[in-house]
C-alpha cells in the first residue's frame, strides 16, 4: 500500500463513517449506564412485535416506542461482538452500495431496509415479546444492494463486486442457506445468551435491498464510478 492510499476503514463514503460512528456511539452510551438503565433504555428502542397486536393497543394505546422502535433497534446491540460484526458487515457492503448513492440516499437507504427486516420479523412472529434488537436487518438491504448490481447487467461495475452472475447467485443461495441454518440452532450453540439469530429480519432487509437499490442508484457518483476494492469482500 502506498503511503497516499487510504485504508478501507477511511476510504467509506462519508454517510458509512456517519451510520458507524452513531452505531458505536449508541452501544457505548448503554455501556455506562448501570445494569437497571441499560436494560429499560434496550426495551425502549428494540422492536417488540407484540406492541403492534390490537389487544396492546386497547390497553396500553399509541406509545412513542411504537412509532420509533422499527428505526432505533437498530442502535441497539446486545455486546461488543454484535456490534463489531455488523459495523464491519455495513462497512464492507455499505461502502459498496454508498459509493453508488449519494449520502441522504444512503441514509434512507439503511433505515428503509432496517424497517422492512423489523416488519416481517413482526409479520412472522406476531404477537411476540422477544426485543429485536441490531443492525443486521439494514446491513442485509446492503447485502441485497450489492446483489441486484451484480445481476443486473444495465448496472454492471468495473470491477464488478462478484465475478459472475453464478458467483452472485452461488453467494446468495449461501447467506440464505446460513441464515436458515443458523436460525434453527439453539442460541446456545452458537455462543449466544438470551437470544437467537433473527433470519427473519435479515431476510427482509435483503429482499428490500435486492428490489428497490435500483429506485436510489445512481443519484450519488454516476455507475461507471462504482468500484469495489478487493478489501471489501472479506
Amino acid at each position: 500500500m502506498s503511503p497516499h492510499q487510504k485504508t478501507p476503514l477511511f476510504n467509506a463514503p462519508d454517510a458509512v463513517k456517519w451510520i458507524c460512528g452513531i452505531t458505536i456511539l449508541a452501544h457505548m452510551g448503554r455501556v455506562f449506564l448501570n445494569r437497571e438503565e441499560s436494560l429499560a433504555l434496550l426495551v425502549d428502542l428494540a422492536f417488540i412485535s407484540v406492541r403492534y397486536s390490537r389487544a396492546f393497543f386497547e390497553s396500553v394505546g399509541l406509545q412513542w416506542q411504537t412509532v420509533a422502535s422499527p428505526i432505533t433497534y437498530v442502535l441497539v446491540h446486545g455486546d461488543f461482538t454484535h456490534l463489531l460484526v455488523n459495523v464491519l458487515m455495513f462497512l464492507a457492503f455499505g461502502s459498496a452500495v454508498g459509493r453508488r448513492m449519494g449520502k441522504c440516499q444512503l441514509v434512507l437507504f439503511y433505515i428503509f431496509s432496517g424497517i422492512a427486516g423489523a416488519a416481517l420479523f413482526a409479520l412472522l412472529n406476531a404477537n411476540s415479546f422477544a426485543p429485536l434488537i441490531g443492525a443486521s436487518g439494514a446491513v442485509a438491504g446492503m447485502v441485497g444492494a450489492v446483489c441486484f448490481y451484480s445481476l443486473a447487467p444495465s448496472y454492471s461495475s468495473n470491477p464488478t463486486p462478484f465475478r459472475s452472475r453464478n458467483s452472485t447467485f452461488g453467494f446468495i443461495a449461501m447467506w440464505f442457506f446460513l441464515n436458515f441454518f443458523l436460525g434453527a440452532l439453539p442460541p446456545e450453540f452458537i455462543g449466544l445468551k438470551g437470544g437467537a439469530i433473527a433470519w427473519e429480519t435479515h431476510l427482509g432487509g435483503f429482499i428490500f435491498g435486492l428490489i428497490t437499490a435500483k429506485s436510489f442508484d445512481g443519484r450519488g457518483l454516476p455507475p461507471r464510478s462504482f468500484e469495489i476494492s478487493a478489501s471489501t469482500h472479506t
